[in-house]
């Protein structure tokens, strides 16, 4: 007599009665071991193995049996959901095999559960099941559908050098002249390099105090616009707007460069998942194509290189987004009038493929034409700026420490946030993290100490960062991140003076008395905009 009742996956070979031997072959397994890992990214390949005991009569062979995805279905099938015995293998009564198995992660995150049993081919199932839980984790692109909880930066994406590929091919706002040594150099700010390949390099008349010759980088190279949205993903920062010159796209190497350097933005932001926009910059333009020159530019980026066709073209409010720089301020071009008429091309009169989100780039003082500030004081501006969908006023040295930043937020950002919501409209803040312009004006009128503004250690700038949000504020536009002329760039630069050229007078990050690395203001715009999002507590407190 031979019982049978404690498995469903008895195979009775033989039930001979009498005398000779009765044999009796069954399927059985038992998992010995699950090797697969806890957590893989979407859609990574990936290897894994199971080890399964024969636990049954039968032996296991090539063609007979498999190691199967339970239901021949499983979210991490790559291929062919079974695994077979390999040809000349036999698994006997009591040995084991370990399976090798080749899978793919989902697309989209989520905790995914694999389940593996074998499989007596055409017969049955079999044995215990090898059941897993992988944790699926992707960095899902920054949502390009609206600016609302992003902190975006401006990229000026300007410096040029000599022999770089570019049709400027000369120093371009690194130098005054085409004079690379120290007596010329124009930035406060010196670009930490020590990533960066020898073929990303524009070699100087400067030196460092060994002898070794200093470098500075090209914004036409891609290797280099790929490196700087690399560490805009590393740290979670979600895009740029693109600063576009009206007055370079007159030059025909201007254009010409500035449209392959956007071009290249797009492809960086395509492949990091960050997004970008175009804001373009009136100044030192001409009056009176003003107006046309906007227009026939934004439909070049528009129908001939399809820039809002990316994916990765930042939009709010259903519509691509476009800023503009520089209308009412009293020392650029642009008539109310002038202002009225590409507002209302921009936003309704223009073909539908080139309407947009108007962001306007506008004075700090905007709201109530302040005799004697930033802003143009005819009464016909006040309307203008209130036609913009988002207002996004100019504060880059409207104040200098952390009390004038208190004083700023109660004075002139709540005001503004309450009148914005009055007309519906958008308001985006501006944050620096400080300012110099020492190299830039030396021997000028214009001349003003080096480290005009002190960063003060991030201080300076995380109180912006907690005002601005404290009062109210869901997007923020962090000028700047290649901004070293001016000495607001976030990037990664020079912590120690002396890893700096020698000859001139620089802003390193650690020149107010504190021990910084070189992505220190990297890491903590991240942190800006996880608290922003909400991600972190909101602190007054820098979050390390």
């Amino acid at each position: 007599v031979y019982d049978v009742s404690s498995s469903e996956d008895i195979l009775l070979i033989s039930d001979t009665i009498g005398d000779e031997s009765s044999i009796e072959l069954f399927d059985n397994a038992s998992v010995v071991m699950i090797e697969l890992p806890q957590k893989v990214g979407c859609s990574e390949s990936f290897k894994g193995y199971i080890t399964m005991k024969n636990t049954g009569t039968t032996t296991w062979v090539y063609e007979q049996y498999k190691l199967g995805a339970v239901g021949d279905s499983d979210p991490f099938i790559a291929g062919e959901p079974r695994v077979w015995i390999p040809m000349g293998i036999e698994v006997y009564p009591g040995d084991s095999y370990k399976f090798e198995l080749n899978l793919k992660a989902p697309q989209m995150p989520g905790n995914y559960i694999t389940e593996w049993q074998m499989v007596h081919e055409f017969i049955r199932w079999f044995g215990e099941i090898a059941t897993y839980s992988i944790n699926v984790e992707c960095e899902m692109p920054v949502d390009s559908s609206t600016l609302d909880k992003k902190l975006i930066m401006g990229y000026q994406g300007w410096f040029f050098c000599p022999d770089d590929g570019s049709a400027v091919n000369e120093w371009s706002h690194w130098y005054k002249s085409q004079t690379p040594d120290a007596n010329n150099i124009r930035v406060d700010l010196y670009p930490d390099l020590s990533e960066f390949e020898q073929n990303e390099l524009c070699p100087t008349e400067m030196q460092y105090k060994d002898g070794s010759k200093a470098y500075l980088f090209s914004s036409y190279n891609s290797k280099s616009i790929d490196r700087h949205f690399k560490w805009m993903k590393d740290y979670g920062i979600d895009g740029v707007f693109l600063q576009r010159f009206l007055v370079d796209i007159k030059d025909p190497r201007y254009f010409d460069a500035r449209n392959s350097i956007l071009m290249k933005i797009k492809s960086a932001t395509e492949a990091t998942g960050r997004v970008f926009a175009v804001e373009y910059d009136i100044s030192g333009t001409v009056e009176s194509t003003l107006v046309e020159d906007l227009k026939n530019d934004w439909k070049y980026l528009v129908e001939a290189l399809r820039i809002t066709a990316s994916d990765r073209y930042l939009r709010h409010k259903g519509r691509p987004v476009l800023f503009i720089w520089g209308l009412g301020f009293n020392d650029r071009v642009g008539t109310p009038e002038q202002a009225e008429e590409i507002i209302r091309w921009f936003k309704s009169d223009a073909p539908a493929n080139q309407l947009v989100t108007l962001g306007g780039g506008v004075p700090a003082y905007w709201r109530t034409l302040m005799q004697g500030t930033d802003t143009k004081t005819d009464p016909k501006w006040a309307s203008v700026y209130r036609s913009f969908d988002i207002i996004n006023p100019w504060m880059v040295g409207r104040f200098a420490t952390e009390v004038d930043v208190d004083n700023f937020k109660n004075n002139i950002i709540i005001p503004d946030i309450n009148e914005c919501k009055n007309f519906s409209i958008d308001y985006m803040p501006v944050v620096f993290p400080g300012f110099s312009w020492y190299n830039m004006n030396r021997g000028t009128t214009h001349e003003s100490p080096l480290n005009l503004i002190p960063r003060n250690g991030g201080k300076f700038y995380w109180r912006q960062i907690y005002n601005w949000i404290s009062a109210g504020s869901n997007m923020i536009f962090n000028a700047m991140f290649d901004e070293v002329d001016e000495g607001t760039a976030m990037m990664k630069v020079v912590s120690n003076k002396e890893d700096l050229p020698v000859g001139t007078g620089f802003v390193y990050l650690n020149i107010d008395g504190y021990t910084l690395p070189s992505d220190f203001y990297l890491d903590l715009s991240g942190k800006a905009t996880r608290m922003l999002r909400g991600e972190i507590p909101l602190s007054s407190d820098i979050p390390f």
